[in-house]
């Protein structure tokens, strides 16, 4: 996929959560992965605005932690927060979940920012850091392969240890830092 410096990247939103409750998941056009990014969300038509945390994100959405998810099919103003990094974008929620989150699917990213996501998505796949830029330290970059998937699933542990809410965010990015390190 090319960047479009001067185009918002559209996504083709995934479907709506079917009435017997079918997995979103499995009808998903891109993977997602275990992810905490802090995230404003807003929703377009009230301005209501909830701060919340991400479970999961993917080049073509994210799922959202939190206790009081706007419906099934509105649309949102999502802005996603992570150290220096920022990604701005339009997304529909797709499923709520009354107490849990909801499941946004991007329809626009700020193009200034398509970057910043798939360096996230990379970070959280295994497959690169969310820092691109910065080469890697001598022997982080003679890790086999072994490690990595190491890696990969220790991160998916911390970050399903925060959403389950048994050590708190700090903690799990404290523990996220050390791993990547």
């Amino acid at each position: 996929m090319t960047d479009r410096p001067n185009k918002p990247l559209s996504v083709v939103p995934s479907p709506t959560k079917v009435e017997g409750g079918a997995d979103v998941a499995e009808r998903r056009r891109t993977p997602r992965y275990p992810f905490t990014v802090a995230v404003e969300v807003t929703e377009s038509r009230s301005q209501t605005r909830v701060a919340c945390r991400t479970a999961d994100i993917g080049l073509g959405g994210c799922y959202v932690d939190t206790m009081a998810p706007f419906p099934a099919g509105a649309i949102v103003r999502v802005r996603l927060n992570r150290e220096s990094r920022q990604v701005d974008a339009i997304a529909r929620v797709v499923v709520a979940h009354p107490s849990m989150g909801m499941g946004l699917a991007f329809t626009e990213i700020n193009p200034e920012h398509v970057g910043a996501l798939r360096a996230w998505v990379a970070e959280a796949s295994g497959e690169g850091s969310a820092e691109p830029e910065v080469a890697p330290s001598e022997p982080e970059a003679g890790l086999s392969t072994e490690i990595v998937k190491l890696r990969q699933v220790l991160n998916e542990l911390v970050s399903l240890l925060v959403r389950n809410r048994i050590i708190k965010e700090q903690e799990g990015a404290a523990l996220l830092r050390q791993l990547f390190r």
